[in-house]
């Protein structure tokens, strides 16, 4: 019993990684990161974030976008996706989710 496979089996887990590089991931986006009380750069590491939530009503701060301009937070509504090349988000103390798009 104790070489049976199980849910945390190193075998089990690198199965799901290789089945997602392998087949590819489904849906559009692979990948959220939350900007709450700071500023994040989607340059270099962070680069292929194409797409905006903002996750509590009362948000404020700047997205700005990759080829140049700014979008105020606080005036779009919140719980609604927006598609934008985001290039920067500085936000307050409130949550704002951030999207990767699949390449």
């Amino acid at each position: 019993m104790a070489n049976s496979p199980g849910p945390y089996n190193e075998s089990t887990s690198q199965l799901g990684q290789s089945q997602f590089n392998r087949l590819g991931h489904p849906g559009k986006f692979t990948a959220v990161q939350i900007v709450n009380n700071t500023t994040v750069n989607f340059t270099g590491s962070n680069y292929g974030y194409g797409a905006l939530m903002v996750g509590e009503s009362g948000a404020t701060g700047t997205l700005t976008l990759s080829d140049g301009g700014t979008i105020n937070i606080a005036h779009l509504p919140h719980e609604v996706l927006f598609e934008f090349s985001v290039a920067k988000v500085a936000c307050n103390a409130k949550a704002v989710y951030v999207f990767k798009r699949q390449q």
